[in-house]
């Protein structure tokens, strides 16, 4: 395909709200326009624009079909292998009914970003609290939500039957008093880690993220190619040496104040030019 200059098409739920909140790839896209790139949004899924290359930017767990098509018309689209992305395809953590495992456990969505994101693109949709509906009818559980449980035992009832929510070994990196997450955000070759720390043991980030310089485990290196990303974010912690994945996430966030991020998008925005080669 011919342009004056490589073109981008990033690919959107028309009902994602794309521009609703701070996201990562628009911090990207302006800096792809500064390389001299063209970047152009398409969420309509039956009508394509033509470009180089497409980035796959639907936040739903699971991409619907028509989107699917629309990425395959592109010559080559990021993520375009990454259209399931619930917990139950890479979790190593869940604890189903039964197990033999008494421990911790933690209750989450099966989905990601707990899951509302479906239910909002969905008719189904409604503001009303989930919370306040018992376990077994929840559709959706936000991450501010999730339940921490000492026993498996104590987990509720409604909890195991509830096909919206998985149930994990709560496997915690501690520092002190407080509880870690390290991030992994990548681009094709380019990468970079940071990491949060809470006193709340559902670490999520609130802000700027530390730097941090470490190499990244072949575990999840494993997993990210075999789920297909191109670009993302995988949450994880190492805990007694075991490295345990929390989340992963191809339509990452962004704090209101871009300038918490410019460090990240100078090291990532440069990985296009792996697909446009």
């Amino acid at each position: 395909m011919s342009h004056s200059r490589p073109s981008i098409a990033v690919l959107a739920h028309a009902q994602d709200g794309f521009w609703d909140q701070p996201r990562l790839v628009h911090l990207l896209m302006s800096r792809w326009e500064d390389m001299g790139l063209k970047v152009h949004l398409v969420t309509d899924p039956e009508n394509a624009a033509p470009a180089d290359v497409a980035l796959l930017h639907v936040s739903l767990s699971v991409v619907p079909s028509d989107y699917r098509r629309l990425a395959a018309e592109y010559p080559l689209t990021l993520n375009g292998s990454a259209v399931d992305i619930r917990k139950r395809r890479y979790s190593r953590l869940l604890v189903e009914p039964g197990s033999s495992y008494r421990g911790a456990v933690i209750v989450k969505s099966d989905r990601n970003a707990g899951g509302w994101r479906e239910h909002r693109v969905s008719p189904w949709w409604r503001k009303k609290s989930e919370a306040a509906l018992p376990w077994r009818m929840r559709r959706f559980v936000r991450p501010e939500d999730y339940a921490v449980f000492p026993r498996t035992q104590l987990v509720p009832r409604g909890v195991w039957s509830n096909p919206n929510l998985v149930v994990e070994r709560f496997a915690a990196e501690r520092e002190g008093d407080r509880y870690l997450c390290r991030h992994w955000l990548f681009l094709g070759t380019r990468e970079v880690t940071r990491r949060t720390s809470s006193h709340h043991p559902v670490v999520k980030f609130r802000g700027v993220m530390e730097p941090t310089s470490e190499t990244i485990p072949g575990e999840l290196r494993a997993i990210r190619e075999e789920m297909g990303f191109d670009y993302g974010k995988f949450d994880y912690g190492i805990v007694d040496g075991e490295v345990v994945l929390y989340d992963v996430n191809r339509t990452p966030g962004a704090a209101p104040d871009a300038r918490l991020h410019a460090d990240t998008v100078e090291a990532l925005a440069p990985g296009i030019r792996d697909f446009l080669a």
